[in-house]
């Protein structure tokens, strides 16, 4: 049996206690050579406050606000290239994005993550276990990762209390965008408003929340 080179594991980000008030914790796949400080990730991400954006990006494997790592598998190295692929296939397929203010990240990542079972990449039941997963606090999916008998790695996992901040870096020329507090947010404000006018206004029960592009992020220098 080859002996596994790299992890593959789902990146839970933030405390994500909607109970404190917080938004979702965001969540992404990540690959990864054992004992490296960066990863290959893949998420999805909000940086219009309109739509999603599936952004396979190098990065830090660890981060401030990391609450840790739930391990799919290990793979060997000529794994990883057919696991990339199929990952980066499942993301640009934009039937695979959740409407913005519907789904969010954990959406897509419950959605990949069922992709990989399928493929015989993770083991079975894994996708409807992270479909479950979907509207928990960070430290939800911790127990229930410990629970199942998974491996969880803990990350620095500092916190972020509040209301969702919707600051980035979008990496283009303009450099880091401060957008701001979502309530400061009329753009924001605008698109939550014709949302409830679709769906029929405050009297329903309540709604999902709604993720914002995560403002942790570190990407890799790139050159």
């Amino acid at each position: 049996m080859t002996t596994p080179t790299h992890g593959l594991s789902v990146n839970i980000y933030g405390r994500g206690d909607a109970s404190l008030g917080d938004g979702p914790p965001h969540m992404g796949i990540a690959i990864y050579t054992q004992n490296a400080t960066t990863c290959e990730m893949h998420h999805i991400r909000n940086p219009t406050d309109e739509d999603f954006i599936y952004d396979p990006r190098p990065q830090p494997l660890e981060d401030p606000v990391l609450k840790g790592r739930c391990e799919l598998a290990g793979l060997s190295s000529a794994e990883v290239t057919r696991v990339s692929r199929l990952l980066l296939r499942f993301g640009n397929n934009k039937a695979n994005i959740p409407e913005f203010g519907v789904g969010n990240c954990q959406d897509w990542v419950a959605g990949a993550v069922g992709m990989l079972e399928k493929e015989g990449v993770v083991g079975a039941g894994e996708g409807a276990f992270w479909r479950g997963m979907i509207n928990r606090s960070s430290e939800g999916m911790r127990g229930e990762c410990i629970g199942a008998g998974k491996r969880w790695i803990p990350g620095p996992g500092n916190t972020f209390e509040g209301e969702p901040d919707a600051r980035f870096g979008d990496g283009g020329e303009g450099g880091t965008r401060a957008v701001g507090k979502l309530g400061q947010n009329e753009g924001f404000q605008v698109r939550m408003q014709q949302l409830l006018e679709r769906t029929g206004g405050e009297g329903r029960e309540k709604e999902r929340g709604y993720y914002v592009s995560s403002p942790f992020f570190s990407r890799v220098p790139e050159g």
